[in-house]
């Protein structure tokens, strides 16, 4: 779900919220790159499969912590429920989805439609191309993908 969300790019390329990022939605901006990673890109002006494989890997890591944070109950949500947490987590991160109060408190407390309709009337939502309440575009974004995920399980 994450690499259908974020893509595979070898090169940097700018997100579109102006950071610049490479591989599989890493901010290169915010987290900068390993000395090894960063010294190869320099040398080439692109970074190997392996390469990006071993970043997502971390940054798949440091969503699944933050996610374990946020939501001590985390590890007993449905595999739905933690891959769409994840998803949020890795593409938002912890201190911007800490902002997300309500939503917050109703997944801790595992009000899963209340969650989901939080999502729904963020500007995350309007950001990532959420469908408007009352239409359907017909394809299914990321925001509308989690909060399916979310009030489903």
């Amino acid at each position: 779900m994450l690499i259908r969300h974020e893509g595979r790019k070898d090169v940097p390329y700018l997100c579109p919220a102006g950071k610049l990022t490479i591989g599989i939605g890493h901010n290169i901006t915010d987290k900068g790159l390993p000395k090894d990673i960063q010294a190869y890109l320099d040398e080439h002006g692109y970074i190997t499969d392996a390469m990006i494989d071993r970043i997502f890997a971390a940054d798949v890591m440091e969503a699944m912590s933050a996610c374990m944070k946020l939501y001590p109950q985390f590890n007993s949500f449905s595999e739905g429920r933690k891959i769409a947490l994840i998803d949020f987590l890795f593409n938002v991160g912890i201190g911007t989805a800490q902002e997300f109060k309500s939503t917050n408190r109703a997944i801790n407390g595992g009000n899963w439609e209340a969650a989901a309709e939080n999502i729904r009337h963020s500007l995350y939502w309007k950001q990532l191309g959420g469908d408007p309440p009352g239409t359907d575009d017909g394809k299914l974004e990321r925001p509308e993908e989690i909060y399916k995920m979310l009030l489903e399980g």
